[in-house]
């Protein structure tokens, strides 16, 4: 049963159902095309034939009449077509069925929907004007005279208009006739109205026999060529359905990420026709970067929890939590956050790219190719380049809107281990155990390949497997970085090139200490991925200027990601640009660079360039003795942001002298007891002053003998005497005395990292 909380929004109209049948070719206007749909997949009002719905044309009050009756439910009135009540309504009338079900069903005789007139004549053929639909909209929600007033039409309309089923319709006349526009958008609004009574429900559910609220849709078939025509993944309620939803056809892939409740419609298989919105809140951001703890966008900087359920249409099919996900999040996407009815956000998606250029990707500099057209601009990993740059098997995407060319040269090769229907073929291919949708262009390139070959698959800009060739002819550069492990076996791997190989089943040794580490992917022929760590060698020679995006005379991408390894061996930690204080990098402090096919800058790794890739706290090393042999354990107290924590590291040798000491630990090592990290350097933090409240200068700085120091965002307290940690608001409560520890002096840009107080 829909709750009375989507009222609001099903006033204003902002129904959308998407059924196969839903494109009316003479409708443009994208809120008539949707009104059209809904009633036309609940089997209220159809179009007239030729795919038209005829939208300017008047209604009779016959038909009318019937769309009144179809929409309380009541699509079966085969029994009340075989007698005449109205002499100008013969029993071979089409509409007699349902004009004597009107009057005589024992269900809406009492509502007295519509009337004949005093002499006794229907006039089935009389255009039905706006008053005479505010009054049948009204009997239809149970409304009486009693209830509005005696006068009419004018009490109707008020009424009507009060409870927002006149809502978007431009009538006031009360003798106007009604068009199919018209009649369509206030049948829609009275749809989603509630009945009279407190315990009336909606009208809605006469004609649906199920909903689901707090639904999502995420992908159809023309977005996810593995799904029938007639299924559809939404998120419902918290999780993604085992299984497809069967829907009415395919749903307008123009309405992924409608937020709201699935409506199930009582006719055929029960199947989902559609989406209603709900009124709660959803944002939409263009990301900028992303790091494993926040998403820079265009708009503003988020901090989802690590729990926070994420949705990636280019992962596939899967539900995951931030901690596991964040990776799969580019610069350049669209992300939309969903929040619940009490404000909490419930799900971050990432979803399929709906586009005018869809359809208008091919390869270069192959026999299908297609000519770029002169005054297009150029544009490859989100930066523009010229014509020379275009490498062959590069895919372009033109955007006729923009007369862009969007170049892209993502790619990787691996093991071809399924593909179906037909592996010659196929909907779906198999590759480092993900499935690829495939669509009837990119199916035609598998001609020639056999599944076990080692081929190399090519992405379009926004993600979809463009074509396919046997990796002697094209291969991929498989570098990337190690961003997550699972139970030491399984890995996710962000290539350089902005594929994300996810949950990889890796044969590798203490897989936990390859995390942050740059590897090569390679695939034995049993289907499991092997990884080796490379040595980071080879940069871009000069100083990065981040305000021009140039590195030496090379372009940096503005999608550029970028890390840090702050001692030689540390895992890399994903930084944003914004963590960068200064307006360039020196040479120096860049360590590794990587770039496309055009030349520019696509990845950059740093040193410890800004103090955020590492986590400070307080450190004690422990020797411990088991039959005979000794193990070395660095144990780290830290405050997290929310809480206090502790984190404790296996080390082949202890760093050096800790006893509760403040230090930093590089983030990214591995805490698994199997694990021995060969190499745990900390950066020792340097105490700066001690001083009382009255040097804070709220959260953002601190005075000290020797100058202004920014304090890092949530910097953590340490209360020695309670071997805890508590946050600086709580400290400031109870506390005098705050010897301040930095990473770097205030000229280098360091922060306070620590605080120990008393």
């Amino acid at each position: 049963m829909l709750k009375r909380k989507f009222v609001s929004l099903v006033l204003v109209l902002l129904f959308v159902f998407s059924p196969a049948s839903a494109a009316f070719s003479d409708i443009s206007d994208s809120k008539l095309a949707q009104t059209a749909s809904v009633l036309d997949a609940l089997g209220i009002m159809q179009g007239v034939g030729n795919n038209r719905f005829d939208p300017s044309s008047s209604l009779t009050r016959a038909q009318f009449c019937k769309l009144a009756v179809t929409a309380l439910g009541f699509s079966d009135v085969s029994a009340y077509g075989s007698y005449t009540i109205f002499p100008d309504v013969k029993n071979t009338h089409w509409a007699a069925p349902y004009i004597n079900a009107a009057v005589r069903h024992p269900e809406l005789k009492d509502q007295a929907i519509i009337r004949g007139y005093a002499d006794g004549t229907f006039g089935p053929d009389k255009t039905v004007n706006y008053g005479e639909v505010c009054t049948m909209l009204l009997r239809m929600l149970g409304y009486t005279e009693a209830d509005i007033g005696p006068f009419w039409p004018a009490d109707y309309i008020a009424r009507a208009q009060s409870l927002g089923l006149t809502k978007d319709v431009s009538l006031s006349d009360p003798k106007a006739a009604v068009k199919r526009s018209d009649a369509a958008i206030m049948l829609l609004n009275t749809l989603g109205a509630p009945m009279k009574g407190d315990e009336g429900g909606l009208l809605l559910d006469r004609v649906a026999s199920a909903t689901v609220k707090d639904s999502i849709l995420l992908e159809t078939s023309e977005t996810d060529s593995s799904l029938a025509d007639n299924e559809a993944v939404f998120y419902e309620g918290g999780s993604l359905n085992e299984a497809p939803r069967k829907t009415a056809g395919t749903l307008d892939k123009s309405l992924i990420g409608v937020y709201g409740t699935i409506v199930v419609g009582k006719e055929g298989d029960k199947v989902a026709v559609g989406v209603i919105p709900n009124n709660n809140k959803v944002e939409t951001y263009t990301v900028t970067e992303v790091s494993a703890d926040s998403i820079q966008t265009e708009q503003q900087t988020l901090h989802p929890n690590r729990d926070t359920n994420v949705y990636v249409s280019r992962e596939g099919r899967k539900l995951g939590t931030f901690a596991e996900m964040w990776s799969g999040i580019q610069a350049g996407d669209s992300l939309h956050c969903y929040y619940n009815e009490y404000g909490a956000l419930e799900l971050m998606a990432v979803l399929p790219r709906v586009s005018s250029s869809a359809g208008n990707s091919f390869v270069y500099g192959v026999e299908s190719s297609i000519n770029i057209p002169a005054e297009y601009q150029i544009v490859k990993n989100g930066t523009v380049v010229d014509r020379t740059k275009l490498k062959k098997y590069d895919v372009v995407t033109l955007d006729a809107e923009n007369k862009q060319a969007l170049v892209s040269d993502m790619k990787i090769s691996g093991q071809y281990l399924n593909g179906t229907p037909t592996f010659s073929y196929p909907q779906t291919v198999t590759m480092y155990g993900k499935n690829y949708s495939i669509s009837d262009q990119a199916a035609a390139t598998f001609a020639n390949l056999e599944l076990n070959d080692y081929i190399t698959l090519l992405f379009d800009t926004e993600g979809n497997v463009a074509a396919a060739y046997p990796r002697n002819v094209i291969s991929a550069d498989m570098q990337g970085i190690v961003t997550n492990v699972k139970d030491g076996t399984t890995a996710t791997v962000a290539l350089f090139n902005g594929i994300t190989l996810q949950d990889l089943a890796v044969d590798a040794d203490e897989l936990g200490s390859m995390l942050g580490s740059v590897v090569v992917v390679t695939q034995s022929s049993g289907g499991k991925a092997a990884l080796s760590v490379r040595t980071l060698s080879g940069k871009v020679s000069g100083t990065w200027s981040i305000a021009d995006s140039k590195l030496g005379d090379r372009k940096v991408s503005p999608k550029v990601k970028i890390y840090e390894e702050v001692i030689s061996g540390a895992p890399l930690n994903a930084i944003k640009a914004s963590d960068i204080t200064t307006d360039t990098v020196e040479s120096g402090q860049i360590r590794y660079t990587v770039t496309d096919s055009a030349g520019t800058v696509t990845n950059i790794v740093l040193g410890d360039v800004t103090g955020e890739s590492w986590i400070y706290g307080i450190a004690v090393g422990e020797r411990q003795e088991n039959d005979g042999s000794e193990t070395n354990f660095v144990k780290l107290k830290y405050w997290n942001g929310t809480a206090g924590t502790e984190a404790t590291y296996r080390v082949l040798s202890l760093p050096g002298s800790l006893n509760s000491t403040p230090v930093g630990i590089p983030i990214g090592y591995s805490t698994s007891e199997n694990v021995v990290n060969t190499s745990l350097s900390t950066q020792k933090l340097d105490l700066v002053d001690t001083v009382d409240l009255s040097a804070f200068d709220g959260s953002a700085g601190v005075r000290t003998k020797n100058g202004y120091y920014a304090l890092a965002d949530n910097v953590g307290v340490y209360i020695s005497g309670r071997s805890e940690f508590i946050s600086l608001q709580n400290a400031k409560s109870n506390y005098t005395s705050f010897r301040l520890y930095a990473n770097k002096s205030a000229e280098e840009g360091g922060k306070i990292r620590l605080i120990l107080a008393s």
